[in-house]
């Protein structure tokens, strides 16, 4: 099948394309519940050829191209507003395996493979993935576009940490192949891409990014490597066709506990003291009150009276079991935890159900967005340590006081919390964004940023321009337009398009 755009015909593309409303609506979806996205076509690659082709056609007619991933994001990022769409689905080949050392090696990865994917195949060669996005089903190729983390980024880190090559076609058509170590920024902020035929230079943004877990905006540091420039770029600077990720040796001695206390600040209380006195944890994960009680209708065992819970993973490998064991127990007792109302795993068995149990509430929460109908306003907003019990404070007194249902759950022990205010109507809508603006500028003042691990997309403009500036979000603007001047990749993701124009 001969793909064409409006005007001259392309040249040897024969890849699938779905043109028909019905068929392509799942394309205009994904875990935000932001409504209205449309587009001409979908175009389903398998193949860099066919990329190539097809996208220098687009952007000799500027044509905006959106690419697609699994649909597991929740900040809009695949959906378009126009264009085509440039789905990753068929690029799902995991390449190879390499053992690199003892402790290392490294697959090479097509972006449509999934997360699961990946982990069963290492796991088969006797290796892991450490980051453990709480979507599965996520595409490699998303993860590397937000910068993902998850559950285990408490000892592991985001996605950043473990990219070590990229494959990325630009909007010229032209491919870059980039290696960690290879390219880095010097002076006052430059960076020289090698293209083709000549060698572009990258002014970066000049606003300073909080040292934290942070996925918003483009990542810029004095002398960065190029490939963190594409790390967390939500589909605006290229298309990702191949990802080299590191891999470790498989933890196979896990030791993981869900706790249950009468009072919500003395789980926070028992996290900070467990992030100094206890060695090799994996996670801790928060969840409040109304999450427990959202969750207590498939766990009927949780107990009444819980004002908050926390899942803790202790990675056991090369440890004195006995005296870590005895260490997370007087941590229990001192923090007032009954060992009654602590659920303890006592086999792979049992630790794959906790890992639902935290895995389920963010499906219950996606669930009641799609019934209300209404865009998702939830927070994905970290701060440094030390500011953790302000900021959680701060939460609960906004959120009790707003009126409107709401739940807070996540990765406390990265001091990142997510807090899902849920409004069943278009006032409470509007009210909770205004919310969300409270909330973001408490973070921002605490040192903290607007998103950890979600990216932007195209719903938290607003609240990037708080931590960045107006003059930021027109230098990532320019940046864009630099490594895209036909300005068609990822159009409204980041930044509002419109500030494309004005440059």
């Amino acid at each position: 099948m001969k793909a064409t755009l409006k005007g001259r015909p392309t040249k040897n593309i024969s890849m699938l394309i779905k043109k028909d409303k019905d068929i392509i609506q799942s394309y205009f979806e994904d875990h935000s519940g932001l409504l209205g996205g449309f587009a001409d076509k979908v175009y389903i690659p398998d193949n860099e050829k066919e990329i190539i082709e097809y996208i220098k056609t687009a952007s000799s007619q500027k044509k905006p191209v959106t690419i697609s991933g699994a649909g597991t994001g929740v900040t809009g990022g695949r959906i378009p507003f126009g264009g085509d769409v440039l789905s990753m689905e068929a690029l799902n080949k995991i390449i190879n395996i390499k053992k690199l050392s003892d402790s290392c090696a490294v697959a090479t990865v097509q972006p449509g493979v999934t997360v699961q994917q990946l982990k069963d195949k290492a796991k088969e060669n006797g290796w892991m993935y450490p980051p453990d996005p709480t979507e599965q089903t996520s595409f490699i190729g998303g993860n590397v576009s937000t910068n993902a983390s998850g559950s285990r980024g408490y000892k592991y880190g985001p996605t950043r940490k473990y990219v070590n090559r990229l494959r990325v076609i630009l909007s010229c058509g032209d491919v870059l192949d980039i290696s960690r170590g290879n390219i880095f920024s010097h002076g006052q902020g430059e960076i020289k891409i090698p293209l083709l035929k000549n060698v572009l230079s990258v002014s970066l943004p000049k606003y300073k990014l909080p040292n934290i877990k942070n996925a918003a905006g483009y990542f810029n540091q004095p002398g960065m490597d190029l490939i963190d420039l594409f790390i967390g770029h939500e589909g605006t600077l290229g298309i990702m066709t191949e990802i080299d990720v590191l891999l470790q040796p498989v933890t196979d001695k896990i030791f993981s506990g869900v706790a249950f206390f009468t009072d919500e600040k003395e789980s926070w209380n028992f996290v900070l003291e467990g992030k100094v006195t206890i060695p090799n944890t994996l996670s801790y994960e928060y969840f409040d009150s109304y999450a427990l009680g959202l969750l207590k209708k498939d766990y009927p065992q949780i107990p009444d009276a819980s004002k908050a819970a926390i899942f803790f993973e202790q990675d056991l490998t090369g440890q004195d079991e006995d005296k870590i064991l005895n260490k997370w127990i007087e941590l229990l007792e001192k923090h007032g935890v009954n060992q009654e109302k602590v659920w303890f795993a006592t086999s792979n068995k049992d630790q794959e159900s906790f890992r639902e149990f935290r895995h389920a509430l963010p499906e219950k929460v996606n669930e009641i967005v799609k019934k209300n109908k209404l865009p998702k306003v939830g927070t994905d907003i970290a701060v440094p340590n030390e500011h953790l019990p302000e900021m959680m404070e701060f939460f609960t007194d906004k959120l009790e006081d707003s009126d409107i249902p709401y739940l807070i759950f996540g990765h406390i022990g990265e001091s990142h919390l997510h807090a899902n205010i849920l409004p069943e109507n278009n006032a409470d809508y509007e009210k909770s964004r205004r919310i969300y603006v409270g909330l973001v500028e408490k973070a921002i003042n605490l040192g903290g940023t607007v998103s950890a691990e979600h990216g932007i997309g195209k719903l938290k403009h607003i609240f990037l321009e708080k931590m960045i500036g107006k003059q930021g979000l027109i230098e990532i603007a320019q940046l864009k337009k630099t490594i895209d001047p036909s300005c068609i990749l990822g159009l409204g993701n980041i930044f509002p398009k419109e500030l494309l124009h004005s440059l």
